[in-house]
């Protein structure tokens, strides 16, 4: 089934839980998942095993994990987060291909605009990209993101990606916020 590049399924996500939630096994993680989000943000070493340990469970083997750029444009976090979980599952491959503009948080953006789906994050495949057919070949492609909210930033990788690539990318995220599950 062919998938709009502007919408945004439960299928196409898969995360730990909802975004303010307790971890389900409190003697792994005895905080909320939005605490975790936040921690792998801060590029907290802790926090990013602890996720990377959980969400290795989540993926199939044979996978490839491409972490999803921040505001800086480059994936940073993420792609500490991706890497460790290749150190984890040693059967997935890590593949930093995305590059965005440098914009302001949208976190920030949505304290001051009513919506952000009409922006533009400048997500792209980076012209010295050459993994087609690593992507085309292992079928099971994964982006990465510590939170899903409005699912902007996916969709937006997603149609970058399927430019590059006719991929089918699921998004691998902690937690998703209640705007998500609402």
């Amino acid at each position: 089934m062919k998938q709009s590049n502007k919408t945004l399924k439960f299928s196409d996500v898969k995360v730990l839980g909802s975004y303010g939630e307790m971890y389900h096994n409190l003697e792994v993680y005895p905080h909320s998942l939005r605490k975790l989000s936040k921690d792998v943000k801060k590029n907290d070493v802790t926090a990013i095993a602890i996720a990377a340990l959980l969400l290795s469970k989540l993926i199939v083997p044979n996978a490839v994990l491409i972490p999803i750029p921040q505001s800086s444009g480059k994936a940073c976090y993420t792609l500490e987060l991706a890497n460790t979980i290749k150190i984890i599952r040693h059967d997935c491959e890590v593949i930093d291909i995305l590059s965005g503009k440098t914009r302001e948080k949208l976190y920030d953006i949505k304290k001051t605009q009513s919506s952000v789906k009409r922006m533009n994050l400048g997500l792209k495949v980076r012209e010295n990209a050459n993994c087609k057919d690593t992507l085309l070949s292992r079928g099971n492609v994964f982006l990465i993101d510590n939170v899903v909210n409005t699912g902007l930033t996916f969709i937006q990788a997603r149609r970058a990606l399927k430019a590059y690539a006719d991929v089918e990318p699921i998004l691998l995220a902690i937690s998703a916020t209640h705007n998500w599950f609402n």
